[in-house]
């Protein structure tokens, strides 16, 4: 898990001070001091460090690193960074964090929550197909014969009885990656083979499967429904 957030910061002064001498150049009244702090940015200011100092010389140019002050900047520094309070703002995120993340959490319940709903409408509606076929209904079949499944399509035909009489299709798909392949239901006639299968309704309604009768035996099983132009799936 990745936690991505911005390190910031917040400039609370900077102020000549005339008394101090440069430990660098050794040249008196050039030496700046800016107090600042750091902070977190996660959806707004979150956890400000402590309170620190830069030190900059206006005649060498140099910024003045902490293991070369000296005494007296040392006691400048703590002089000039005294009652200074860190700004409410700078907590602001500690508020806007947990508000943010309690929104993202109830919106993907509420999109899992959909999602269950249309998954349990579509199942139903699938049923209802497998039980009453409509000719034109095309059925999404993972075909196995229990060693080797591929990805195609039943087209109904016509019903007689207890017996649904189908057009499989002629395009097939072996592997996951053409899942995306698969949702492009074909409706064209050249998209079918010509010979009729023939299945009982009511055992494909026991297991939401075609049973062939053939040895050893082969299932398509159902997977979607694609009707007037819509494609119900199940999962």
């Amino acid at each position: 898990m990745f936690f991505y957030y911005q390190l910031r910061t917040h400039h609370y002064k900077t102020e000549l001070v005339p008394h101090i001498t440069c430990p660098l150049c050794h040249t008196a009244g050039q030496l700046h001091f800016s107090i600042m702090q750091k902070y977190m940015w996660v959806l707004g200011p979150i956890a400000p460090s402590r309170k620190y100092a830069v030190a900059f010389c206006e005649h060498c140019n140099n910024y003045i690193p902490k293991v070369k002050w000296t005494d007296p900047m040392d006691s400048s520094y703590r002089a000039l960074k005294q009652g200074l309070k860190t700004p409410g703002r700078l907590y602001r995120g500690l508020l806007v964090f947990p508000l943010a993340v309690v929104a993202v959490i109830g919106i993907t319940l509420i999109f899992v929550k959909r999602t269950e709903h249309k998954q349990q409408d579509n199942k139903a509606l699938i049923k209802e197909a497998i039980a009453h076929p409509k000719p034109g209904d095309i059925f999404q079949i993972t075909h196995t014969d229990g060693t080797i499944a591929d990805y195609t399509y039943f087209k109904i035909v016509r019903t007689q009885g207890d017996s649904v009489y189908v057009n499989p299709s002629n395009k097939h798909f072996t592997s996951p990656k053409d899942m995306k392949k698969w949702d492009e239901v074909p409706t064209e006639a050249a998209a079918f083979e010509p010979q009729q299968l023939a299945f009982s309704i009511s055992a494909t309604q026991k297991t939401d499967m075609f049973t062939y009768a053939t040895q050893p035996v082969e299932y398509g099983m159902v997977w979607s429904l694609y009707r007037d132009g819509t494609l119900y799936k199940k999962y």
